[in-house]
């Protein structure tokens, strides 16, 4: 596709498989130009698309044709953005702190730091007071701003006395992460191991002049874009740790640790539909029916033959 007008490229990532959503050929208003891509996510004016090449696009939805826009508002574009936008994410931090949350937002922010009457304030709030979370996240900004010998809470104590009362001011630029219980924290990019920070990073610069000039509406599409690279990136990681596994299994099968088991399953008593087959790893019949149940709980098993040897 070669329309400017059509495809906004926003960034591009590299990733070993595709996303698990809708594969369509989209086509634009005139019917000129197509574009064959996996379906992101969508809002009330852009649809963000995944090509086979692994570059995301945004189209705004009004250049799309009548049979595409009716599509998007059909259950299976919803579902189907609903199952990625929904996904747990999991960041892995350069220290391997794990943050489990969805990005939301980019944010800059200004942290405040200043010891009084024995204890550490953080924007005026008692450290002890603020979620574990933040607390374990504190020592690690300072340490890159201090550059600290340690990015733990002793050596922030340490820091901190060196100081005496005079309060310290950090200016942070990063993203939001919203946590499963509701919370939002601010991490900064450079907590961030380097491969995921310029991913996240690709859209800073247009947010913040949003910011800079006020304009909130096109500071919310900067963000609605942000979500969507960042859950597209997660669902490409889980495909990867799946087909990892399914590796292994295989490995396994070969070194004769394990078989392959062709397993008929049945729709349970009260569903309707036809049989349908799996193939899963087991010792024995007895631990691929196992398997097999715990993939489609509910049903009914029926015979069982093993595919390899």
């Amino acid at each position: 596709m070669t329309r400017s007008a059509f495809v906004i490229a926003y960034c591009v990532f590299v990733a070993s498989h595709s996303t698990p959503a809708v594969a369509r050929v989209w086509t634009d208003s005139t019917g000129q130009y197509t574009l064959d891509a996996d379906l992101v996510t969508f809002n009330h004016r852009t649809v963000v698309l995944k090509r086979a090449d692994h570059e995301m696009v945004a189209i705004p939805i009004e250049t799309l044709s009548n049979p595409d826009r009716e599509f998007l508002k059909s259950k299976e574009a919803e579902k189907a953005q609903r199952e990625i936008a929904d996904a747990v994410q999991t960041w892995t931090l350069r220290d391997g702190t794990k943050i489990t949350g969805q990005i939301t937002d980019y944010a800059r922010r200004d942290v405040t730091i200043q010891r009084r009457r024995g204890r550490m304030y953080v924007n005026d709030r008692v450290l002890g007071n603020l979620p574990e979370f933040y607390q374990q996240l504190l020592p690690q900004i300072v340490a890159h701003f201090e550059a600290l010998p340690r990015a733990d809470r002793r050596a922030l104590d340490e820091w901190l006395l060196r100081q005496g009362a005079q309060p310290r001011n950090f200016h942070l630029e990063g993203v939001i992460i919203e946590s499963e219980n509701g919370n939002e924290y601010a991490v900064p990019f450079f907590l961030f191991t380097e491969g995921d920070a310029k991913l996240l990073k690709p859209g800073w610069n247009a947010w913040l002049a949003t910011q800079t000039a006020k304009d909130y509406s096109a500071g919310e599409d900067q963000a609605f874009l942000l979500r969507s690279l960042a859950a597209a990136l997660q669902s490409d990681r889980l495909i990867q740790r799946e087909i990892a596994l399914m590796q292994l299994k295989l490995q396994a099968v070969q070194a004769g640790i394990t078989s392959l088991w062709e397993v008929t399953l049945y729709p349970g008593p009260n569903s309707a539909g036809p049989p349908q087959w799996v193939v899963v790893p087991g010792r024995d019949s007895r631990q691929a029916t196992i398997a097999a149940l715990e993939q489609f709980p509910g049903s009914v098993v029926g015979p069982i033959r093993r595919v390899s040897r």
